[in-house]
């Protein structure tokens, strides 16, 4: 796992993706970003894990209810984007 500011995710962001790293971005210190390769999350520390799922999941809580979005909505619009796929 690496920390890296943003200017230096920015400008490495190829590296990282060719060696599959986990990167942490911050800004001014501070966590603002996390990379995760789709290959290697089993070395991702579980509450690490946790942190992140816990954090993701209220700032979509956040964003659904600004919008006044109920999760009804959302669980029709995956059952139907599901059905679409079965039908390709």
């Amino acid at each position: 796992m690496k920390l890296a500011s943003i200017r230096q995710f920015r400008t490495g962001i190829s590296g990282f993706t060719r060696k599959g790293e986990m990167v942490i971005v911050t800004k001014s210190g501070k966590m603002v970003g996390c990379f995760l390769p789709l290959a290697g999350t089993h070395d991702i520390p579980i509450e690490l894990k946790r942190e992140f799922v816990t954090t993701l999941g209220g700032y979509m809580a956040a964003q659904l209810g600004a919008k006044k979005i109920q999760e009804k909505e959302v669980l029709d619009d995956f059952r139907e984007f599901k059905k679409s796929r079965r039908r390709q």
